[in-house]
């Protein structure tokens, strides 16, 4: 297979890299710049009120990491069309519980100064449950999951959501360098 510079920019390309054992998705900077900038608003508490992003960009995304997906876990046809409705289902009650957390983070940023211990504690207790029920999503769409699909590819699953996040941040930090490349040049 041909290795190719990971410098190299080619929009909406996979390609990969032995040398590395990554593989690398270009997203094109504009559309790497949208996500991260939803990413890290929607994660930064900050704001009152939460900004409504480019549903284009998110489908786009959404799109890239099916095929991502598809591709690192090797599924067959009979098997995406089993996985996907529940991947799905459990992405959407991932998003509630992780919208649920950044309120909860939202409001121990907002502590005024006098707030007591009680409401510390009660606000403590709060984030774990939130903590606790996202790990008893996980665990029960697992047992799902392994009754779809083979567990090899249930393993390969996790692997390739982490990878998929690190390419995206790779490629987001280095969009990030190019831009400030380009604004020294000037």
């Amino acid at each position: 297979m041909l290795r190719r510079n990971l410098n190299t920019r080619q929009t909406d390309k996979k390609y990969f890299c032995k040398a590395h054992s990554k593989t690398v998705i270009s997203f094109g900077k504009f559309n790497i710049y949208l996500f991260f900038l939803f990413f890290f608003i929607s994660s930064f508490e900050g704001l009152a009120q939460r900004p409504q992003f480019d549903p284009q960009t998110m489908e786009l995304i959404k799109t890239k990491k099916i095929a991502f997906l598809t591709e690192q876990m090797n599924l067959t046809s009979q098997e995406a069309e089993k996985f996907w409705p529940v991947y799905n289902e459990l992405e959407k009650l991932r998003f509630v519980l992780m919208d649920k957390k950044r309120d909860l983070e939202h409001s121990s940023e907002m502590t005024k100064p006098g707030m007591s211990d009680a409401d510390y504690r009660k606000l403590a207790m709060e984030l774990a449950s939130t903590h606790a029920k996202e790990g008893k999503l996980i665990e029960e769409y697992n047992l799902k999951l392994l009754n779809i699909l083979p567990a090899e590819k249930v393993v390969r699953l996790y692997v390739a959501e982490g990878k998929f996040r690190a390419t995206l941040m790779h490629e987001f930090r280095k969009s990030q360098q190019d831009n400030k490349d380009n604004e020294t040049k000037k």
